[in-house]
C-alpha cells in the first residue's frame, strides 16, 4: 500500500513557476526569517540539498542562516541552521509521512523528515590528516564524529575499528574530534591532546584517550596531562595543546560537525550520508 505524505505547513506556492531555484529559495527564507523572527539576515548559504527517496518529487534543503537575533535586550550575530523541503513550486519547513494503517485499525509510527536526514558529507571532509585505518582507495567511506568522554562513543570506536581493521579493503575511516565541553570539560584539553597524537601518527595512543583515569568534569591541564602521559608514556606539551594550529584544526573539526547538523556523539557517515542507527556502516563487511 502507497504511503500518502501529509504535508504540513506550506509556507510558499509560487505558481509562476515550476520549480523553484536557489535563488527563491534564499529570497523568501530571508523574508520568511525577518518577519517572523525580526531578525536581520546577512547571509544564506545552501550547505546540502538531495531527493528524498521515499517521498516523490521532494528535496531537502540545509540552509546556513547568518542573522543577527536578538538576545535579551541586544542583538548578536548567530549562525541558524534550517532545513527545508521543496517540491516544484512548494517548500514547507515541515515535512510528514504517515505510517501505514493495518488491518487492525491502528497506524504504524510516521515519519518525521526533519528529524530523519542531514547534510551530505562534502567530499573535502575525506582528507588524508583524517584519515586513521582502513584504505584511503577503498569504495566505502566512514566519518565519524566522538569525543573520548561519551560513553557510547568508547564502545562504537572499537567496534567501528575493528570492523574497518578486518575490512581494509572495503572501508576507509576518517575521524573528527567532536568534544562537548559543556558535559564534559575535559574533552576540551583531551582531544586536543588526540590531535596532537593524530598529526604524529600515534593512532593507538590516540585511542588510548578514551580510558583516562579522570573525570569528566576535570579542567585542570597539567592533571589531564599528567593523565595522558600515565596512560601512554607519552609526552604533550601544554605549548602543543594551546599552539594555533591545534585550536585551528578543532575548530575545523567544529566547524565540520556544525555544517553537518550534528547535535550529539557518536555520529556516523557512511558513503556521505547520515547513518542514523549507526548499523548501515556493516552492510559492507564481509
Amino acid at each position: 500500500m502507497k504511503l500518502k505524505l501529509l504535508i504540513t505547513l506550506i509556507i510558499m506556492t509560487l505558481t509562476q513557476l515550476n520549480a523553484m531555484s536557489d535563488n527563491n529559495i534564499k529570497s523568501y527564507m530571508q523574508r520568511y526569517i525577518e518577519n517572523k523572527m525580526k531578525a536581520q539576515v546577512n547571509q544564506i548559504d545552501i550547505i546540502s540539498n538531495y531527493p528524498i527517496e521515499d517521498a516523490k518529487g521532494w528535496n531537502v534543503y540545509f540552509l546556513s542562516i547568518k542573522a543577527k537575533v536578538k538576545l535579551g535586550n541586544s542583538y548578536q550575530e548567530a549562525t541558524i541552521p534550517q532545513t527545508v523541503f521543496v517540491k516544484g513550486n512548494r517548500i514547507t519547513l515541515k515535512l510528514l509521512k504517515k505510517g501505514k494503517l493495518n488491518k487492525d485499525g491502528k497506524r504504524e509510527k510516521g515519519k518525521n523528515y526533519a528529524k530523519l536526514l542531514k547534510p551530505k558529507v562534502p567530499i573535502e571532509a575525506y582528507n588524508s590528516k583524517h584519515f586513521i585505518s582502513g584504505s584511503e582507495n577503498a569504495p566505502h567511506k566512514i566519518l565519524i564524529f566522538t569525543d573520548p568522554f561519551c560513553p557510547h562513543c568508547k564502545r562504537k570506536i572499537r567496534e567501528v575499528l575493528s570492523i574497518v581493521n578486518h575490512n581494509p579493503e572495503k572501508y576507509a575511516l576518517y575521524y573528527y574530534h567532536f568534544p562537548l565541553v559543556k558535559i564534559h570539560p575535559a574533552s576540551d584539553v583531551t582531544t586536543k591532546a588526540m590531535h596532537v597524537l593524530q598529526k604524529r601518527g600515534d593512532i593507538t595512543d590516540m585511542l588510548k584517550l578514551y580510558y583516562l583515569p579522570i573525570k569528566a568534569k576535570e579542567t585542570n591541564i597539567d592533571k589531564i596531562l599528567k593523565a595522558i602521559n600515565n596512560k601512554t608514556g607519552v609526552t604533550i606539551t601544554k605549548e602543543e595543546i594551546n599552539s594555533p594550529e591545534t585550536q585551528k584544526a578543532i575548530n575545523f573539526d567544529k566547524a565540520m560537525g556544525r555544517r553537518l547538523q550534528i547535535a550529539s556523539t557518536p555520529t556516523i557517515f557512511i558513503d556521505g550520508k547520515w547513518d542514523r542507527t549507526r548499523k548501515e556502516y556493516k552492510k559492507y563487511a564481509r
